[in-house]
């Protein structure tokens, strides 16, 4: 399984059991989200579980605690809502100097996970010779397509709720339900 991890605080968002696809140059990854009513004690079950198969329990006893209604991967990876972040604060996240600088690094990190042989001054070389403006470009696109229904977005982050920290955004309207990740705010890990 290849589980996503967020550079900045080590938390995982999301693994490969979800099927997702690349969008905006592959700077954006797309997964199909589903709300469901979840325990908080419950345990949790990877996409494609069979209850009765795995530990004979059908009905997931309640335990006398209440269900609440979530998005499955809120749920599954402890993902909490984003409360500081409105349409101007997102304009200004994806433009600050100082996430530039940490997510050109990351850009750089992915670059030698792929290659370790490449030198720092080459990956940099790479970064600065146009993947990062070609990513920057990507994600005006991106802004684009979320500003514009802002009303249907919801922003999460993980249990740390780092500032520096990824944020997944889901959007739901009458084509579906979809958390929107920036793929290289990531690095993978296979279990």
């Amino acid at each position: 399984m290849l589980v996503f991890i967020d550079r900045a605080t080590g938390e995982d968002h999301f693994s490969d059991a979800f099927e997702y696809e690349e969008l905006y140059g592959g700077a954006v990854l797309k997964v199909a989200v589903k709300w469901g009513f979840y325990k908080d004690n419950e345990d949790v079950k990877l996409a494609g579980a069979n209850p009765s198969a795995e530990d004979g329990d059908d009905d997931g006893g309640d335990g006398g605690e209440t269900a609440e209604r979530k998005i499955d991967l809120v749920h599954q990876f402890k993902l909490v809502e984003c409360q500081y972040m409105n349409k101007k604060g997102f304009k200004e996240w994806l433009t600050d100097e100082d996430n530039l600088k940490r997510w050109k690094q990351y850009f750089i990190n992915n670059l030698q996970e792929k290659n370790f042989k490449l030198s720092d001054e080459e990956a940099e070389q790479q970064v600065e010779g146009g993947l990062m403006k070609e990513w920057k470009k990507e994600l005006t696109n991106f802004a684009k397509f979320l500003l514009p229904q802002w009303k249907n977005v919801m922003i999460f982050h993980d249990v740390k709720e780092d500032i520096e920290g990824a944020k997944i955004f889901y959007v739901g309207d009458e084509k579906g339900d979809y958390f929107y990740y920036l793929k290289d705010l990531y690095r993978t890990d296979k279990f």
